[in-house]
């Protein structure tokens, strides 16, 4: 079964053709879509839907997700925005031909998770109803300060709903919070359907490329890939402080390229390099688990 690889082409630039080009270069056939000239996936309009399925069906590039915001908000603001938003992105996605949906679980007090866990539950069980009527299929991501950031509560969220709602795995975001990314791999693994290719050193936060960090990554690949009909493999290599990532995260500091936020590399002239390194690196990784990507 042949790997369906994506990245998140926004790390190696902002406008389409730029996006295009990059993934070209690098020889990769899908796109994780979150931005495009700043504009969040989110809030795209039908022009500039059209206008990016037009430029990638002429590339030959498919969306494989939409790498949406949905849940990265606070837990006490009001849920009938983001219903909406899932309902204008579930348009969106299926004007793409696509018909998945990375989320989150919600922001959440420091140190008071286990006192939202209701109020998340019921939540998510409310996304869950309005994908399931707009004929999208939705992801939850473990980040950083929602309430699926550590291991335990990521399988608690999956073990409520079960098959209603895919896992993605993201190694680095499970070391950022204390959690091991092979166990968390292991106590998830029924339900996994994505992984998310990114690599972090323990030591200090740092994300590095693939198999440079405590990520783990050449045996999560591996262990993913034996599971029959698991096949989507995204690459996010967040080795440069791309232009719109300060809009994405809430802990942001420093210039571009400056490596000073906890979580970017900083190791490269510039996003392009950065990007092409992240995706060798993985492409290394998969050649020694005789995988071709």
């Amino acid at each position: 079964m042949s790997i369906l690889l994506s990245a998140f082409a926004d790390e190696a630039a902002q406008d389409l053709d730029g996006q295009i080009q990059a993934l070209k270069a690098n020889q990769v056939p899908g796109i994780e879509l979150r931005t495009v000239d700043s504009i969040n996936v989110a809030d795209f309009d039908s022009t500039l839907t059209a206008r990016v399925k037009n430029a990638f069906d002429r590339a030959s590039i498919q969306v494989h997700c939409l790498a949406t915001p949905l849940g990265k908000v606070q837990i006490d603001s009001p849920l009938a925005p983001e219903l909406e938003r899932l309902k204008r992105l579930s348009q969106t996605a299926h004007a793409l031909d696509c018909q998945r949906l990375r989320i989150f679980s919600f922001y959440v007090p420091a140190g008071r998770a286990g006192e939202f866990r209701d109020e998340v539950l019921l939540r998510l069980e409310r996304l869950i109803e309005v994908a399931d009527a707009e004929g999208v299929r939705m992801f939850h991501e473990n980040e950083k300060d929602i309430y699926g950031d550590v291991l335990e509560r990521c399988v608690d969220i999956h073990q409520t709903f079960q098959s209603k709602l895919g896992a993605i795995l993201d190694p680095a975001n499970y070391i950022q919070v204390g959690s091991d990314p092979l166990k968390a791999f292991a106590a998830l693994d029924p339900w996994i359907e994505y992984l998310h290719i990114k690599d972090c050193r323990r030591s200090d936060g740092h994300i590095v490329a693939a198999g440079k960090g405590d990520g783990q990554i050449a045996e999560i690949l591996k262990l993913f890939l034996a599971k029959p009909g698991r096949q989507s493999v995204a690459i996010e290599p967040h080795l440069f402080e791309f232009a719109s990532l300060k809009t994405l995260e809430i802990h942001m500091t420093g210039d571009p390229g400056s490596g000073q936020e906890i979580g970017v590399g900083g190791d490269y002239p510039d996003a392009l390099t950065a990007f092409a390194a992240g995706i060798s690196a993985v492409r290394t990784l998969a050649a020694q688990q005789k995988q071709v990507i």
